[in-house]
């Protein structure tokens, strides 16, 4: 590592103290307020965060203009040294972000550590490489003998047309609480590598990590002005900074209602938008499959993360043939592997959903399924002396974390198609398992939703495998896995889980306008 590209950060939550970063300088909301935020393993008050409004945002907004020519105008492989130091010193701190992410979020140290963490620095590496090779232009010659722009000539001449891409100006890049310093690397790598400025508001609900960000971000060298962190309620913050009329574009990931409002706002303005919405993912399980597999990564993509993610595979249908032999299997299995509580555990599977809110949203919809009849089971292990009790809805009360936001493995069967269980987006460790009869049935049940982000099929046929495979509706579709992930391959959805897809080299088209030159060679 370059002895440069080095940073001191908080090691310990009670040391942290969140301000805006704008224009390369840390500073207090311009209104004085603040929000408070709570660790939800514990229930208590942790950093609170800055209540921003418009004129935060237009001072960060004017920063990002003013940064604009000089920043777009750097040769792509000067900015790539800066977004390689940005990797570096976040390798260099993963294992503190990894902690504090977790007392931010409530996901457990170990996936922070060995998952969101390292996939940051990968996304600067990734786009680092992209603008020091290059971004591929497409190129094109002919010969202009009658067209439009040749019709009048004289003499007969020859065409070159090449495209190229350039910065688009100040992005606005709004993101979610459920993979907080991920999200904003996935989306701030590519902003920047291609030479536009920032704006990023994160969710007010998650915080921290972010701001530790704003000082890696200055230590590496980021010129003043090239990313602005506001931090703010969607309302306060995130509104104006949509419609601030010097904002170019804007990237939104999070829930399918506040995407609309988000679209329609920048929309109307003729912004480019990319918004990265909800999911009710479903798998296609068959009677042929690898059972085993099948069961154990069901289980992983039912519960990860508390379910805290919008591919969850949270509508599992199963062919009735194998059925209860796969119920039975991923109940023994859940109930021995899956230990929630402490979040800092190494033996922890799951740990808090993210605020006390959140969980009435998501123990509403497990007394949904109750009331309408349904099967409603919580797969604790009765030999884990940590629970000490479990409520009729699946809250978990956990030994030393009584304060805490603990929702149960909770698994539904018996539920109607047309139940709001089965069809909106819970966001928590609850998962459906319904039988299906043939593979018609188990796609049109599959394609029964107004999402279309994730699905997954299960089978031993590779023929059909293909074949359920491209009838799925769904942006991004698994064969026999689940969220086995190729960064360099487009993520989006259809429907209601967005419109548009970013990742990769579409990443580099959505952040770039792309011009076409033509050059008429006599």
């Amino acid at each position: 590592m370059d002895k440069c590209c080095t940073v001191t950060l908080p090691t310990e939550m009670r040391d942290v103290k969140i301000q805006n970063y704008i224009n390369g300088e840390w500073a207090a909301p311009s209104s004085g307020a603040y929000l408070k935020n709570y660790n939800p393993a514990t229930g208590m008050e942790i950093a609170p965060i800055p209540d921003s409004k418009s004129a935060d945002i237009n001072n960060a907004v004017a920063a990002a203009k003013s940064a604009f020519p000089m920043w777009s105008n750097m040769p792509g492989v000067e900015r790539a040294v800066i977004l390689n130091c940005i990797a570096d010193l976040i390798d260099q701190n993963c294992e503190m972000l990894a902690k504090l992410e977790s007392q931010d979020q409530g996901k457990t140290v170990v996936s922070a550590t060995a998952i969101d963490i390292p996939l940051c620095a990968g996304y600067f590496r990734q786009f680092a490489k992209y603008v020091t090779e290059g971004i591929r232009e497409t190129e094109s010659s002919m010969k202009v003998a009658c067209t439009l722009s040749s019709i009048n000539m004289m003499v007969p001449s020859s065409q070159l047309a090449t495209t190229q891409h350039v910065a688009s100006g100040v992005a606005a890049l709004i993101t979610p609480w459920n993979f907080p310093l991920l999200m904003v690397c996935e989306k701030l790598a590519p902003c920047i590598a291609v030479g536009n400025t920032c704006v990023v508001k994160p969710t007010e609900l998650t915080s921290v990590t972010t701001y530790l960000l704003t000082h890696i971000l200055n230590a590496a060298g980021v010129p003043k002005g090239v990313v602005n962190i506001v931090f703010g309620s969607g309302v306060n913050a995130g509104e104006p900074l949509v419609k601030h009329p010097d904002v170019r574009l804007v990237s939104f990931t999070g829930g399918s209602v506040t995407g609309s409002k988000i679209g329609a706002m920048a929309g109307g303005l003729f912004k480019r938008v990319s918004l990265e919405l909800g999911g009710k993912c479903p798998s296609v399980v068959f009677s042929d499959c690898d059972l085993e597999h099948a069961i154990t990564t069901h289980i992983r993509g039912a519960y990860q993360n508390q379910g805290e993610i919008c591919l969850a595979a949270c509508r599992q249908y199963v062919q009735r043939d194998i059925y209860e032999q796969f119920l039975d299997g991923f109940r023994k299995q859940a109930r021995q592997e899956i230990c929630v509580g402490d979040p800092a555990s190494p033996k922890t599977f799951y740990g808090p959903v993210v605020t006390s809110q959140h969980m009435e949203k998501v123990t509403s919809y497990i007394r949904l399924a109750q009331e309408e009849g349904a099967k409603v089971e919580f797969l604790v292990n009765p030999n884990d002396p940590a629970i000490m009790n479990v409520s009729d809805d699946g809250r978990l009360t956990i030994k030393g974390l009584e304060g805490g936001y603990f929702i149960a493995p909770t698994l539904i069967t018996n539920i109607k198609q047309s139940s709001r269980v089965m069809q909106e987006e819970i966001f928590g460790p609850v998962v459906c398992v319904v039988p299906f009869d043939t593979e018609e049935e188990g796609i049109q049940l599959a394609n029964d939703t107004k999402y279309g982000l994730g699905a997954s099929v299960w089978t031993g046929d590779q023929t059909r495998l293909g074949r359920v495979m491209r009838q799925l509706n769904a942006g991004n579709v698994w064969g026999n896995s689940w969220l086995a992930w190729d960064d360099c391959m487009p993520f989006g959805g259809m429907g209601c889980s967005g419109t548009s897809r970013e990742h990769g080299p579409w990443s580099l088209e959505f952040y770039t306008e792309t011009k076409a030159l033509y050059t008429h060679r006599m």
